[in-house]
């Protein structure tokens, strides 16, 4: 991995500056607060990216509540190698997306590269992976889901540029190319992150910010009734070979696939006439017939 500058001599101007949202995480067995996964992997992707020799401003920050597992969950990332976090809070029912917007637009994108690293989709809560794209809409940035790799990060004329390796269904890779400033959502496929170690971790500070403003509620996370999710169980396929070697066979065969396909080169409207259909398909939408504007 190459991060190259336009000028070796004006580090600070090309400085890399790369702020990782991490968020509280949930053990699936033992429902115990821990480091987020993905949040951790994008972390760990975050560390790798100022082994090239270039100056990097790295920062993460976390914003929510103060409760009793929040700590310790959160000095797991600072076991990863990080002398500080930033801690916005906030109350159970605040919509944290002005809070993350307000604490980006508090730097400025054109003295350098920017990036913004998170997880796909936080392990409690709501869950939906819609908060890094709400949030470059917001800031008006690029959204790229799904990154394993940041490859490269060039200045072309008057603008940063960073190529990424996004992860595809079935494992395949995509390189794309990408106008900073960005907000990428790190995939499961990223690299393992780092043990987390008990020493830092303890030395470590939680710097505590007050919010910029006033806290806002989310309307529709108080409209919505919350419960645990469960993996629902699968329909087991009847056999019904007359003998042991074939009741064997049928047993130890290979699950189809669920019938998925890849659009490749598509118009938008093609897409989302896709997306309409598998909706329809799997009795998700129920509405009527699409109209086109």
């Amino acid at each position: 991995m190459s991060l190259d500058e336009r000028s070796a001599g004006d580090s600070a101007k090309g400085a890399l500056r790369v702020d990782v949202l991490v968020s509280v995480g949930r053990h699936g067995l033992t429902e115990r607060a821990r480091r987020a996964d993905l949040d951790a992997r994008a972390l760990e992707l975050a560390l790798g990216l100022g082994e090239g020799g270039r100056q990097l401003i790295l920062e993460a920050c976390h914003a929510g509540c103060d409760n009793s597992e929040t700590e310790g969950a959160l000095r797991d990332y600072l076991g990863m190698g990080l002398n500080a976090l930033n801690w916005i809070q906030t109350e159970s029912s605040t919509d944290v997306l002005p809070l993350l917007r307000d604490y980006l637009r508090q730097h400025d994108v054109s003295s350098g590269p920017r990036l913004v690293l998170c997880g796909m989709r936080a392990e409690e809560g709501e869950g939906s992976g819609l908060v890094p794209v709400a949030l470059a809409h917001e800031l008006g940035w690029a959204s790229v889901p799904g990154v394993v790799a940041v490859e490269s990060i060039k200045r072309e004329a008057d603008h940063w540029y960073a190529q990424l390796l996004q992860a595809l269904p079935r494992g395949q890779r995509r390189r794309l190319k990408v106008r900073l400033p960005a907000v990428l959502s790190v995939d499961v496929a990223a690299p393992t992150p780092r043990q987390s170690a008990f020493g830092p971790a303890r030395r470590g500070r939680l710097e505590r910010l007050e919010p910029v403003g006033e806290l806002q509620p989310d309307a529709n996370l108080l409209e919505w009734p919350l419960m645990p999710a469960r993996p629902r169980p699968k329909r087991l396929k009847i056999v019904t070979a007359s003998n042991a070697r074939d009741r064997f066979k049928a047993a130890a065969a290979k699950a189809d696939s669920g019938g998925g396909k890849l659009l490749k080169d598509v118009t938008p409207q093609q897409g989302a006439e896709a997306i309409l259909a598998l909706l329809r398909e799997e009795g998700v939408w129920r509405g009527g017939s699409s109209r086109s504007q």
